[in-house]
């Protein structure tokens, strides 16, 4: 029942609403495959460019989220029967009470139906946990009675072959991990913390691991060869993108840490301080959550990059659940309640647009022009993306131009999604993907720009870009019978900076 109410929810809400940017951002990577891309592997492209095939609409390409919830959903109930079998016969409203953590967590949700990296390596991470718990349970050695040595000598090879499979299939989950996202090298840590704790070191001198590694290695060499051949541009973002800010603030790193905790449920916690460590969950969720919470400190985290480290620590998180219930089974309920509550005022704002609007002054600004800046109203952002490329695209066949512009790499993805295949340039370019998907402007080019009021720029008039601009149209964006953001489009002509 759980799972299916999930399943619904992200439906309903995948149906919706446009997009998100990463969303777009990823669904771009399906309309132009590549080896690999310059801010992520390749994996969520490939596996989109098949919804792509089918119409690219907005629910068509929330199915793989979707899947890959549902997926993580059976895996961990999986592990936490296999590591903590009491989860099983516990449940709070009904629901067993590891899934419903799943349930209630809203950012666990929104990867349900809005596809990144992290929704894939969710599931992953539950395939390469069971994995290696089956690998670090003991061999059954044969027998030295004579009776019967020969049966288990046959038995013990049958052992041998099927671990050499786990193996194997240990290197596709460890491979397929690695094309979903560079923190999957966290995971491959993982492996080896809790094989060494229940293996020791002599599992290094088998066949299989390494076997496991080369299967890995050449699930990987996509990345390697497309950075190879681009200066290896990812890898430099990624450390540069993770180094964030020169100092480290303590408060910064608090705030992520409330932020989290609202996000993955109030409970965890006190969850965690009623259960003792289990190694091996913890040596595939402690390393990602303990980075992560140091990197917040630079302020260059996001909430949705724990989502695969919290999966991962889901059963002993439960666990202790399970232990608080038997002594506060009301203050539990009451908590859980409240995280319901949580995650349904989060989706009643995304369908509705958020709390802010514009006022009749604000909603008739021009780019760049700010009256009584409204409040931050980040659900905005979920609406009106699709109706601004297309008009885009209508003004750009009326003033036969071949190319769409925005002032900042932010607002490209969702109007390049739905202005597919018109390309979008930057004019504040930077050398990221949508320079080597679309290049930059060249001489005296023209362009519709689109400016966003709730991250409005400027025209972008002056000696190193368009000699002039001139407003076409003013777009409003209403929903629930609110203004609550709205887009100019606007004639730019005559490109004079730098040129491809």
């Amino acid at each position: 029942m759980g799972v299916g109410l999930g399943v619904v929810v992200h439906l309903v809400m995948g149906a919706l609403i446009d997009l998100s940017p990463d969303e777009a951002h990823y669904a771009l990577y399906a309309s132009h495959l590549d080896w690999s891309y310059y801010d992520h592997p390749p994996l969520v492209g490939w596996l989109q460019w098949v919804f792509l095939q089918l119409g690219g609409s907005n629910l068509w390409m929330r199915v793989v989220p979707m899947l890959a919830w549902v997926l993580t959903a059976w895996g961990v109930m999986r592990l936490s029967d296999a590591l903590y079998p009491q989860i099983a016969k516990s449940s709070v409203f009904g629901v067993r009470v590891d899934l419903l953590l799943l349930l209630l967590s809203p950012i666990a949700h929104l990867l349900g139906f809005a596809l990144t990296p992290d929704a894939l390596l969710m599931p992953l991470t539950c395939w390469v946990m069971w994995l290696t718990w089956q690998l670090c349970q003991p061999n059954n050695a044969p027998s030295k009675n004579k009776k019967t040595s020969q049966r288990l000598a046959i038995e013990h090879a049958d052992i041998n072959s099927s671990r050499l499979v786990t193996w194997l299939l240990l290197g596709l989950a460890l491979g397929l991990s690695g094309l979903a996202k560079y923190t999957a090298v966290l995971l491959a840590l993982g492996v080896v913390l809790a094989l060494c704790r229940f293996q020791g070191w002599r599992w290094l001198l088998q066949l299989g691991p390494w076997l496991a590694f080369a299967l890995a290695l050449l699930c990987v060499m996509p990345v390697l060869y497309w950075n190879a051949m681009h200066d290896w541009a990812s890898f430099v973002y990624q450390a540069n993108h993770a180094a964030g800010s020169n100092a480290w603030q303590a408060r910064k790193l608090l705030l992520y840490v409330v932020v989290v905790i609202v996000s993955y449920g109030l409970v965890v916690p006190w969850a965690l301080r009623n259960i003792a460590p289990h190694f091996f969950v913890a040596s595939f969720g402690l390393p990602g959550v303990l980075l992560l919470f140091y990197l917040s400190g630079r302020g260059s985290t996001l909430p949705h990059w724990v989502a695969p480290f919290f999966v991962a620590l889901l059963p002993m998180i439960a666990a202790g659940v399970v232990g608080l219930i038997a002594k506060h089974l009301r203050v539990v309920r009451w908590v859980l309640a409240l995280q319901a509550l949580i995650c349904a005022a989060m989706f009643a704002l995304m369908l509705t647009g958020g709390f802010a609007s514009e006022n009749e002054k604000q909603a008739l600004t021009a780019p760049g022009v700010g009256v009584d800046e409204a409040p931050k109203n980040p659900f905005a952002d979920l609406h009106g993306w699709s109706q601004a490329a297309e008009y885009g695209v209508r003004w750009a066949k009326e003033k036969n131009v071949s190319t769409l512009a925005v002032t900042n790499w932010t607002l490209a993805s969702r109007i390049a999604w739905y202005a597919r295949p018109i390309p979008v340039k930057v004019v504040n370019a930077h050398g990221d993907q949508f320079d080597i998907w679309f290049g930059r402007f060249v001489a005296h080019e023209d362009a519709i720009w689109i400016d966003w009021s709730l991250m409005s720029f400027a025209p972008p008039v002056g000696d190193t870009q368009f000699a002039r601009c001139d407003v076409l149209e003013n777009l409003p964006v209403r929903v629930a019978g609110r203004q609550i953001a709205h887009f100019n489009l606007s004639h730019c002509q005559d490109w004079q900076g730098p040129s491809e």
